[in-house]
């Protein structure tokens, strides 16, 4: 079988990570999607933009229905729900700063994570947002190869770094996973790699072509060997190294998923959102034909003969205030206008509904006011998929920079945490009292004050209590000593 033989897990979910893709992408991406059957030989069934807007006759392949359909696909709006919906999501999520605290020896990679310069705090957003889209993403740590047995102290004069790899769910076209030693782990995985690479005969241009890298366990040691676009063998096996030159009995790669980071493909969050989204812009194309067809106002001229309208309107009818029309004894003139089409309108406004309901944030629901409260109970059920997307990338990464540092040699503890608290918490004030007084009697401290405070915002989450302690130090007034009166005697006369 070939290097790009795709895992039948992978098979079965392309066609829906590309229908949420091409939605987040806007609308450029779903006009110009082809449909990949053609029903109907010699039809328009196959051209630009009929992945997601069928052709109303796909039988006709005339230059004609080329050129209406065209119209009928401009004319169609499509509201980019998807990537509104994600964005909000994101923006729940990342409304408060990521806390990052890594050992020296990888220190490097808050602000280098892949080897490019891309930031960890971005990649992180990056992994959430592509894991939102496809419920599934994959992490890679590498290193660059050495000359074996080098010291961390000539690693570091050479500069050398191991890097975190990203991958989105399309890039991973094959696995295989396998109990080894009654633990199920990774043997195999196969990565699709764009690459550019320069013309021979052309400095100016390039080609574009895909590479394939096949991580496995040869007789249980991590092995690499790269393929290039003929999906011929580029060089020999190659085996990645620690600094000290140890080989690895696992493949560093880990899987994210949006319900757990397992091998399997996990449901894709915003696809049922992607679904309705396309049935909207299909509503959309309709309604928009419709209106352009007859929704302008139409002149009706009734009881005229031939010779009249010859003699009179030979040059056509021009309407409006300023213009008369000169009509025989009997005739008539009217506009004729045709009611308006209000069905594909209503399964639009139905539509938004239903992408209210599917747990879309960001298109809000004017019909009535809602409380904070009311808000959270009726989006509680998308927060805790939200939530649980969040905590699979926070120990997806966490498992990357553990390689991360066994790459580069050292110990240390790695802090990595991504806010889970996607609302503002609310403070009762009959709480805080009761918590003061707590407080107050010795049972609890003031730094359990001081974190309900944070919670609600009352107090910034990045100020500490010693901090906080130096402030009030500083602020407190200054008593100055009163002094005693003089008493002056008097002296008897």
């Amino acid at each position: 079988m070939p290097v790009d033989t795709q895992n039948a897990d992978y098979a079965a979910n392309i066609s829906v990570w590309e229908l949420v893709r091409d939605c987040d992408n806007g609308a450029t991406a779903i006009k110009s999607r082809r449909s990949k059957k053609n029903l109907f030989a010699g039809g328009i069934g196959s051209v630009e933009g009929t992945a997601y807007l069928p052709a109303p006759n796909a039988r006709d392949g005339s230059e004609e229905n080329l050129i209406r359909y065209d119209a009928y696909k401009s004319r169609a709006n499509f509201v980019n729900f998807v990537s509104h919906t994600k964005e909000g999501m994101l923006g729940m999520v990342f409304r408060k700063p990521t806390v990052i605290e890594l050992p020296v020896n990888i220190e490097y990679a808050i602000e280098n994570a892949n080897g490019n310069g891309l930031h960890l705090d971005q990649m992180i957003k990056d992994a959430s947002s592509d894991t939102l889209l496809t419920g599934r993403y994959g992490l890679l740590v590498d290193y660059p190869q050495t000359e074996y047995g080098l010291t961390q102290a000539e690693v570091s004069r050479a500069g050398l770094q191991a890097s975190i790899l990203a991958y989105p769910a399309e890039s991973i076209i094959n696995w295989r996973c396998e109990v080894v030693n009654g633990v199920k782990q990774i043997t195999m995985v196969v990565l699709q790699e764009p690459r550019i690479e320069p013309l021979e005969n052309d400095p100016f241009d390039v080609k574009h072509c895909m590479y394939h890298r096949v991580l496995f366990l040869d007789e249980g040691t991590y092995t690499q060997r790269l393929y290039d676009e003929n999906n011929e063998l580029v060089s020999d096996d190659i085996v990645p190294r620690k600094s000290n030159g140890s080989t690895w009995d696992l493949i560093p790669f880990e899987f994210i998923g949006s319900v757990n980071n397992d091998e399997t493909s996990d449901k894709a969050p915003l696809y049922d959102i992607a679904e309705v989204n396309i049935a909207h812009y299909r509503n959309s194309a309709d309604y928009e034909e419709s209106s352009f067809i007859v929704g302008q106002p139409t002149p009706v001229i009734a009881g005229l003969s031939q010779a009249w309208a010859d003699d009179n309107f030979s040059d056509g009818i021009e309407l409006g205030s300023r213009s008369g029309l000169l009509l025989p004894i009997d005739s008539n003139a009217s506009l004729l206008q045709a009611a308006p089409n209000q069905m594909p309108e209503r399964g639009m406004e139905l539509k938004e509904i239903q992408m209210v309901k599917i747990g879309t944030r960001i298109i809000q629901d004017s019909a009535g006011a809602e409380t904070a409260e009311a808000a959270k109970i009726r989006f509680a059920g998308q927060n805790s998929k939200l939530g649980s997307l969040i905590i699979n990338v926070e120990e997806g990464f966490k498992k990357a920079l553990m390689w991360l540092g066994e790459f580069m040699g050292g110990e240390g503890e790695i802090t990595l945490e991504i806010n889970k608290e996607f609302y503002d918490a609310t403070i009762d004030p009959q709480m805080l009292a009761q918590t003061m007084m707590l407080e107050e009697k010795g049972v609890i401290s003031k730094s359990d004050v001081r974190y309900l405070l944070r919670r609600g915002n009352l107090l910034e989450s990045d100020r500490t209590d010693e901090e906080i302690e130096a402030d009030i130090d500083v602020l407190e007034p200054v008593v100055e000593p009163v002094e005693e009166p003089t008493v002056i005697e008097e002296i008897p006369e």
